[in-house]
């Protein structure tokens, strides 16, 4: 009887300065609108409660993480918004696994000169982790997707699809 393959990834997206700054922004319009509301017109109050809206709403969603679960030669991807609301990403199948390397790896060249390649990035976005792997699948086009998978599903998805998966040699 063949023992079953699964592990689970809890990635936590680091806001980006544009993100920040966007935030930053938003609140101190809420600041301005609701100070001049208060002096010169009292309809600019409305400004402040779209702006305030606007930071919530922007605020939630910054709180974001992505899930991987790798079962059996399956790869599914959740969303996680704010540790609340949970939506499916994708779900990528090994058969469709074309190559699985580390950002950077020159075996991802050529696929980044195809005219149907589609970037997702499911990763961390912190360019200097050690753990960022790129994973192109086909089928409905190229699929370049971006991860921070642990180095315990970067060995099953090697033990599965040996010659498709380029692991970091261990220093």
């Amino acid at each position: 009887m063949e023992q079953s393959s699964y592990c689970e990834v809890l990635v936590k997206v680091v806001p980006t300065k544009l993100d920040k700054a966007l935030q930053r922004l938003l609140w101190s319009l809420c600041v301005f609108f609701f100070a001049a509301g208060i002096v010169f017109f009292l309809p600019l109050l409305l400004g402040t409660i779209a702006c305030l809206v606007l930071a919530l709403v922007r605020r939630h969603r910054m709180k974001l993480e992505y899930e991987y679960q790798y079962l059996d030669g399956s790869l599914r991807i959740d969303r996680i918004i704010a540790m609340s609301k949970r939506k499916k990403a994708g779900r990528y199948e090994l058969e469709n696994l074309a190559v699985m390397a580390p950002e950077g790896d020159e075996r991802l060249q050529e696929y980044l000169k195809r005219p149907d390649l589609k970037r997702v990035d499911y990763s961390s976005r912190v360019a200097e982790a050690d753990n960022r792997y790129v994973m192109v699948f086909h089928g409905g086009g190229t699929q370049y997707l971006l991860l921070n998978p642990t180095p315990e599903m970067v060995q099953l998805i090697w033990r599965a699809a040996p010659s498709k998966v380029v692991r970091k040699r261990q220093s």
